[in-house]
């Protein structure tokens, strides 16, 4: 125990010193973080240009487009204070053409007499990468036709605004108590989501972390030296352990900027009560995948060779970030519960559904068990294979010679 104390502790002292180590731990978050909200202000930055559109429509809607145009300009202004489009009527669909092929104007929109019926208007323009110009246009148009066909009703004009306006959706949360309190519609969604990515990132950081570790030291035959003073189930539960605590430190830290990020921008509030069950599947996750990135160190001698593998294992646990949006506003689906207790994916599901607090106790102490003897069950094999592989040298192993380590 004593050499494996050893172990751990060198791994970790070795590890947390290294610029790979500063740099993920401190700086990624504030990357990442920076990468998801600047777009979001960038986008909220008022233009400094106006934007030309061409209108193409018959007489018999007039007052509608005036209302459009006049609606447009008192909305959406540019820095100076200035209406942000300029809008020019155009007799034909040609005309228009032309002038969007000069690069006269920005785009047209075409607004045919029917649309009080049907409801259906065209946009073109060179390029629609700008969603936020027709996605402005499309919701004052829209609020223009619905007065327009109010009016068409013999409603009083004054009592459009207040017939058109919007309710107040309110969500309250209930606790087993019957009680209610004031819901969070971003919490449902933001702080599972939050959980998932701290898991992903710390586990498999720490597992890559392992297995170039594993490989170097076999590639290099620091390994030899190594396995004269300890045994090699040792080494790798010592190996295993050191750069757990490794993960669990980076974790901890992207924890906190985290919910100081959350909390900052009042997006969602944690019940911390949930953070020792969160631990509970992160241990067990690392674990699992930890054996598995162990024993794939003792399979290969280059960089390139390990990553392609690896990529294979990564693809699997990813399923969960991909298909997130799907499992959080879904937690009880049938396809959400199923894979659940598919151990490669029981933590990360695991920690979707305790955030959206749509789990049970009794799945919760199910999963729990079925991750603890998948981890015992793994590290088994895993140490199988390392001990006979990790001195392999010159060939690689075949399928039927790994299936044999791990049968003896």
């Amino acid at each position: 125990m004593n050499q494996i104390w050893n172990i751990v502790k060198w791994e970790f002292m070795n590890r947390v010193k290294s610029k790979l180590f500063l740099i993920t731990t401190f700086l990624l978050p504030f990357f990442m973080g920076g990468m998801m909200y600047l777009p979001t202000l960038l986008m909220d930055i008022e233009p400094e240009e106006t934007t030309e559109i061409g209108l193409v429509f018959e007489d018999d809607i007039l007052d509608l487009t005036e209302r459009f145009q006049t609606q447009m300009s008192s909305i959406h202004k540019l820095k100076d204070g200035n209406p942000q489009f300029i809008f020019n009527r155009f007799q034909s669909n040609e005309i228009a053409l032309d002038s969007v092929l000069s690069k006269s104007i920005d785009g047209f929109l075409f607004i045919p007499s029917t649309v009080m019926d049907t409801g259906e208007v065209e946009y073109f323009s060179f390029s629609l990468s700008n969603i936020k110009i027709y996605t402005q246009i499309r919701r004052v148009l829209n609020q223009g036709v619905i007065e327009q066909r109010m009016i068409e009703q013999n409603i009083d004009m004054s009592m459009v605004g207040q017939l058109s306006r919007r309710i107040s959706f309110d969500t309250f949360k209930i606790d087993e108590d019957g009680e209610t309190s004031e819901g969070n519609e971003l919490a449902s969604f933001i702080i599972p989501y939050l959980f998932l990515m701290i898991l992903f990132m710390t586990v498999f950081m720490s597992g890559q972390i392992l297995l170039r570790s594993v490989m170097e030291e076999r590639t290099s035959r620091t390994i030899e030296i190594l396995l004269s003073s300890v045994t090699p189930d040792e080494l790798m539960r010592g190996k295993i352990l050191g750069l757990g605590a490794l993960g669990l430190t980076q974790m901890c830290f992207y924890l906190i900027v985290g919910l100081i990020a959350t909390e900052y921008k009042e997006l969602a509030t944690i019940d911390f009560s949930l953070i020792p069950l969160f631990l509970i599947y992160f241990v067990t996750g690392y674990l699992f995948y930890a054996a598995i990135f162990a024993a794939m160190g003792t399979f290969f001698t280059s960089e390139q060779e390990a990553q392609q593998s690896s990529g294979v294992i990564s693809i699997i646990a990813v399923l969960p970030m991909i298909f997130a949006s799907y499992f959080i506003t879904n937690p009880e689906s049938a396809f959400t519960i199923g894979a659940t207790y598919i151990p490669p994916l029981t933590p990360f599901m695991m920690i979707i559904r305790i955030g959206t607090k749509s789990v049970e106790m009794t799945e919760i102490i199910i999963s729990t068990v079925l991750m603890i003897v998948s981890c015992w069950v793994m590290l088994k094999l895993s140490g199988k294979i390392f001990r006979t592989a990790i001195l392999l040298y010159g060939k690689k192993a075949t399928v039927q010679e790994v299936y044999r380590w791990i049968r003896d």
